[in-house]
């Protein structure tokens, strides 16, 4: 999923946990950050191992996902994870005399992200490596050099040890590698943050571009507290943005094309910092193209239709919260008012209205249905492990765990169903539509639709693009949160189900309950949202049963041709006079 660092970063700040967000490289930062909270880090970042973390360093794969009890020194029962702690004393302590300030040294000649290891392969073969007989014991050789390089160091100190390192290098080499010896050597040393003096003190950063210019104070704080994505300083620093990669149909343009006006919009707002005179430079974009990559220059706008004149950035925090929604609204050509949805969902439905308007492929629209039904489960059903890998375990966790849900915001979608919802309507829904959150299997029975998932790729884009403007212009609009509207696992389950029933609104009716407060709100809240949609987005229903009807007839044509067929060939061939 492209909307999976926004979904992290939103949990984590549930959970009250701050979020900072460097401009490049964060290794230093993370270990600064660290030693001033006094904390493990937890990575898979094999670097860690070096920095001199006070706290150690914690491998992600090594924390277990079941959580345990344990009893504190006083007495205090509490819940917690195990893992693996890793701390470089622990290892100092099976090398004795080695200096624990020759750690970036070892690094650097194993090779990491910014030196090559096989430049020293020549020093390697001048120092004795240990020789492993056990047949039990079974060691690489690059942990071997491991090993050995840990003795050697501790036998030498630091400059004796890169003299004879530059001795195995031819000479035209030695000055560059020494260069870059030092310089990684340092970054291991330095271990130093701007973000500690921002946590001790409050210290402002600054954030520039490639060519010394300087962002908004607003956009610098915004940026390094995570709420804006380094996609927005792709654009403003080097012009260039990557598309990730989602599941979609070669046969069709890529699911990044409906959203284009949108990314031109936000290129015009964020480039509108380097341009004095109006004009921006292009922006270029990696995406898909048949089977292929392909590289686009796409032209940032200026102007807003029904708008005027896009604000440059640092006028944005000038403009009024009226005008700020204004321009929200006008950059989707979505007019959605308080009468026609909630205030907490306007601007994800201008988001979805723009989606369907744009999409070149009609949705077919048991997929908006089974969407707004999604959001509305979300806020019912328990918290879960949906990513549980035993569907049965998770399936019964769902069932029987219903009231673990909190219900918060039901009432701002569903007015007046959160006073009358009870635990058996609760029992009931849980019941009826937790087996559409189990994972799909695929058979020559149950095939994969492409082109479903193609529709839900081309909804996180746009989902994705309208955040990064709603978050761009201060949050005129309330921000998505998209782990508490989106699963795609219902999705396409729920609309698979729907596409095979011939009457999708009553199918719904009955698995909510009929005649419940809570199945009448819904009713009127889809009718609500689909009138603000034309019946031109939407693919015509009868054509489903058409195509099917259609496929049936050629395929018994088909088999009667070959029946046909196979009463006037003559299977002739080179063997048939042996």
């Amino acid at each position: 999923m492209v909307v999976f660092l926004q979904v992290f970063k939103d949990v984590v700040r549930e959970l009250g946990i701050p979020v900072l967000q460097c401009s490049f490289e964060a290794d230093e930062e993370i270990a600064a950050i660290a030693n001033y909270y006094e904390c493990p880090v937890a990575s898979q970042d094999s670097d860690f191992y070096i920095f001199n973390i006070k706290g150690g360093f914690v491998r992600l794969d090594s924390i277990s996902t079941t959580p345990q009890m344990v009893m504190t020194e006083d007495g205090e029962k509490v819940n917690v994870l195990s893992c693996t702690w890793y701390h470089v004393d622990n290892l100092l302590c099976h090398f004795p005399g080695f200096d624990k300030s020759m750690l970036p040294l070892f690094a650097t000649l194993m090779g990491n992200d910014f030196v090559n290891g096989h430049l020293f392969e020549a020093f390697f073969s001048r120092i004795q490596l240990p020789r492993f007989r056990s047949k039990k014991l079974k060691i690489s050789k690059q942990h071997t050099k491991m090993v050995g390089l840990l003795y050697w160091l501790s036998s030498t100190d630091a400059e004796s040890a890169l003299s004879q390192i530059m001795q195995t290098l031819k000479a035209p080499r030695r000055e560059h590698s020494a260069k870059v010896i030092s310089e990684t050597v340092a970054r291991y040393e330095a271990c130093t943050s701007p973000f500690v003096d921002k946590l001790k003190n409050g210290t402002a950063m600054v954030l520039s571009d490639g060519a010394g210019t300087t962002f908004p104070d607003w956009f610098s704080e915004r940026f390094f507290d995570g709420i804006l994505n380094p996609y927005l300083l792709n654009i403003a620093a080097v012009h260039k943005v990557f598309h990730l990669t989602q599941i979609d149909c070669f046969d069709l343009e890529s699911s990044y094309a409906c959203s284009l006006s949108l990314r031109r919009a936000l290129y015009g707002l964020v480039l509108s910092v380097n341009s004095e005179d109006g004009e921006m430079a292009s922006v270029e974009e990696f995406d898909r193209e048949g089977r292929n990559i392909t590289r686009r220059f796409i032209e940032p706008v200026s102007v807003a239709a029904g708008y005027g004149k896009l604000p440059r950035l640092e006028e944005i925090p000038t403009l009024t919260p009226e005008a700020r929604k204004e321009l929200f609204g006008c950059i989707f050509d979505a007019e959605v008012t308080q009468d026609q949805c909630p205030e907490s969902l306007r601007g994800l439905f201008a988001v979805v209205c723009f989606w369907l308007k744009n999409s070149k492929v009609k949705v077919n629209e048991n997929l908006l249905r089974s969407f707004l039904l999604g959001i509305v489960l979300l806020k019912l059903l328990p918290r879960t492990k949906l990513s549980s890998r035993k569907a049965s375990e998770k399936l019964k966790f769902l069932r029987n765990g219903c009231t673990v849900r909190s219900r918060e915001g039901i009432g701002d979608i569903l007015v007046g169903v959160e006073d009358q919802l009870n635990q058996d309507i609760l029992n009931h829904v849980n019941k009826s539509f937790s087996k559409f959150f189990i994972r799909p299997t695929h058979n020559h029975a149950k095939l994969f639709d492409s082109e479903l998932v193609y529709m839900v790729s081309q909804l996180q884009t746009c989902l994705l693009f309208g955040r990064f403007l709603n978050k761009l212009l201060l949050e005129p609009c309330k921000n998505i949160e998209f782990h508490k509207v989106l699963n795609g696992t219902f999705l396409y389950n729920f609309t698979k189900e729907l596409d095979g029933r011939p009457n999708p609104d009553l199918f719904i009716a009955e698995y909510l309950g009929r005649g419940t407060a809570l199945e009448v709100e819904f009713s009127h809240f889809y009718k609500r949202i689909r009138g603000l949609l034309p019946d031109d987005c939407f693919r015509p229903r009868l054509l489903v049963g058409k195509k099917k009807k259609k496929k049936e007839r050629t395929a018994t044509c088909n088999k009667q041709e070959e029946q046909q067929d196979d009463s006037v060939v003559e299977l002739s061939n080179r063997f048939e006079l042996l």
